[in-house]
């Protein structure tokens, strides 16, 4: 393939990242793979990011175009915009704190073909740069490819920062709904329409910060305190528990929305019993009629998770707020 004749379109959305933004834009201006343009849209950042940005790198190369909101739209309507302003034939997305292999982009236009995404797994690294010896998403979970649309309504392994998909697929993802993440609605389009692939070998050194652990890892961490927890505490457990249910809700209603325009049967037979499930979740045990389903579908549902534990999740998604009420007071 000549790598001249494909463009492609590396889109960045920044907020707050001027520490690290230099040597993720390093990377990417290193790369084998010259026909790019740089899209980066700034989300108000409140440090100099937008002058790093606007100062030194849009002067040093003509690639780079660079935008500021006039508000703050969050990361995936940050990324809704700056998406819909790239021109190339490939869409690559970046985060502001990472590096790119230098053959990134030239093994991703190689290998993609007739998919219409592609990504890579990620290997993670520390604050200072140095390596974790550990990959984002294996060994521990898999990477899926091909037709898998089913793999993404539960779990992730396409990172937005490891993918790149074709053109074609704006009409689809642009404007991008109400979900939580823009790169798991990507994927689940891509594999809904067609397939989708990854490379063997991990392409992006994925910085991690201590801003990064997650809320589980953070509770696990307060102990005893956590259990001894105050009203206020319990009254604010309660209100993340309802924010996450409508979030979860929101994020299956886009999906629905596509499957309906798709006709995907397979696909709503599984959605509308999980819609009515997070809609009465306060007032459910355990949902027998949801179980069955997500049984039924397990190896393509949990298709990213070890299968040792695919009917575990299965049933672990057919309980309600009742079952966790009730688990947590034998504790």
């Amino acid at each position: 393939m000549n790598q001249e004749i494909k463009k492609i379109s590396v889109v960045m959305c920044t907020y707050n990242g001027a520490k690290y933004l230099a040597e993720q834009l390093d990377s990417i201006l290193a790369q084998s793979y010259s026909n790019i343009e740089i899209i980066v849209v700034d989300d108000c950042s409140t440090d100099n990011t937008f002058e790093v940005l606007e100062n030194y790198y849009q002067s040093k190369d003509s690639r780079i175009q660079v935008f500021q909101n006039s508000k703050n739209l969050g990361f995936v309507q940050n990324f809704s915009k700056a998406i819909s302003l790239a021109t190339g034939d490939y869409i690559a997305l970046a985060d502001q704190d990472d590096i790119w292999k230098p053959y990134k982009l030239e093994k991703f236009a190689n290998e993609i073909q007739n998919h219409l995404l592609i990504y890579s797994d990620a290997i993670l690294i520390a604050p200072d740069g140095q390596s974790l010896n550990r990959e984002l998403t294996r060994p521990n979970d898999h990477l899926v490819s091909g037709h898998c649309n089913q793999a993404f309504l539960f779990k992730n392994c396409v990172s937005g920062n490891t993918l790149m998909f074709k053109r074609e697929l704006l009409q689809y993802i642009l404007p991008i709904p109400n979900v939580s993440f823009h790169d798991i609605w990507i994927a689940f389009i891509a594999s809904s329409l067609g397939t989708i692939a990854y490379t063997e070998e991990a392409l992006v050194y994925y910085r991690r910060h201590e801003s990064q652990v997650t809320n589980t890892q953070k509770e696990k961490k307060k102990g005893l305190s956590y259990l001894l927890q105050t009203p206020m505490r319990k009254i604010e457990k309660s209100r993340q528990k309802t924010n996450e249910i409508q979030r979860i809700l929101n994020d299956f209603l886009a999906y629905r929305a596509f499957a309906e325009k798709i006709n995907d049967q397979t696909l709503l037979s599984i959605l509308n019993p999980l819609i009515n499930h997070y809609r009465n979740y306060n007032n459910i045990f355990i949902n027998y009629s949801l179980r069955k389903i997500l049984v039924k579908h397990r190896e393509n549902l949990f298709a990213i998770c070890p299968s040792n534990k695919r009917l575990r999740y299965a049933k672990k998604y057919s309980r309600g707020q009742k079952f966790n009420i009730a688990a947590t007071l034998l504790k």
